[in-house]
């Protein structure tokens, strides 16, 4: 890959240079665990470390000043991220780009939140019921979703199918049950779409009547793509173990949007060229995205389909 071997020195020089904050880094996401109690402390935004020790930095100094509400945390994991608020599974999520002020309104305000996340599987529940029982789940992969959100979706397209399964029925040639499919509520704008990992992405402002004809017209081919994940995700796991230690790499790691079946593409390819390649990724924190970068923290980012 002649763009790694061109670029290879400044990102491990970027690598080393960063060391002392990821260390840095290591020390005060410790400290907040010992005493807030918290599970873990995640970074999952793409602002390089340094803003990531910035938010430590913040948090610590706003978790000295409020220490009596600071118990809403304790057995939590606590996520840096793009927004703020409760997610699906319970973690505790602050918008890196936010002022304080705005993180210590949710932690105060975590146990109505709670609230939300309670209701949330009497309305999956619901959704699933009308339609034969089809699980309602979340993205394999996608960004964190807050639970109020999900949870306004959710009442919006059950009363859409209600309304819709009262006045039609299902369809003659649905099966009895759906329940070896997966369906995924989000946005309002987001489009009626079948994943590459099987699931059906149902925006919850969609007419009942259409997502009724694509899940009729799509249950052969989500099928067909869902025992194809449960296959790849094996494997990918199995390949990702191995690049990192055949190539000696300091960390490989993917963008959301990268599927399992790019993921083995782009590993198959880099331990098939691993004579030529080891050389250039020897310590290095490869990233799988879709374009070629060094980040300022010395990340390498490559396409899943690289060229050599």
């Amino acid at each position: 890959m002649i763009w790694l071997k061109s670029n290879v020195s400044e990102a491990l020089r970027k690598l080393a240079a960063c060391q002392p904050v990821r260390e840095e880094i290591v020390r005060l996401q410790k400290g907040l665990c010992d005493t807030l109690g918290v599970q873990s402390v995640v970074w999952d935004c793409g602002w390089n470390v340094t803003h990531f020790r910035g938010c430590l930095l913040s948090f610590q100094a706003l978790a000295r000043h409020h220490p009596n509400i600071m118990h809403t945390l304790k057995g939590r994991k606590l996520i840096f991220g793009n927004d703020t608020g409760v997610s699906l599974d319970g973690h505790v999520m602050l918008n890196s780009g936010e002022v304080r002020h705005n993180w210590l309104d949710l932690i105060k305000n975590v146990h109505k939140q709670d609230a939300v996340l309670y209701r949330i599987p009497a309305f999956e529940k619901a959704v699933s019921r009308v339609l034969r029982d089809i699980k309602v789940v979340r993205r394999k992969f996608q960004p964190k979703v807050m639970a109020k959100q999900y949870e306004n979706q959710l009442r919006r397209l059950t009363t859409s199918l209600s309304d819709h399964q009262g006045r039609m029925g299902y369809p003659k040639d649905w099966p009895d049950s759906l329940s070896n499919f997966e369906l995924v509520v989000e946005t309002e704008a987001g489009p009626l779409m079948l994943s590459p990992t099987g699931q059906f992405i149902v925006p919850s402002s969609c007419p009942a009547f259409l997502l009724v004809a694509f899940l009729s017209e799509n249950l052969d081919a989500a099928s067909r793509l869902l025992q194809r994940y449960q296959r790849n995700k094996y494997v990918e796991r199995d390949l990702h173990q191995r690049c990192v230690g055949e190539f000696e790499l300091a960390a490989l790691q993917k963008d959301d949007n990268i599927t399992p079946d790019l993921m083995i593409e782009c590993c198959d390819r880099l331990l098939r060229h691993k004579t030529v390649l080891s050389p250039s990724l020897k310590g290095v924190h490869l990233w799988v995205t879709n374009y070629y970068s060094v980040l300022s923290d010395g990340e390498v980012c490559i396409p899943w389909n690289w060229k050599l």
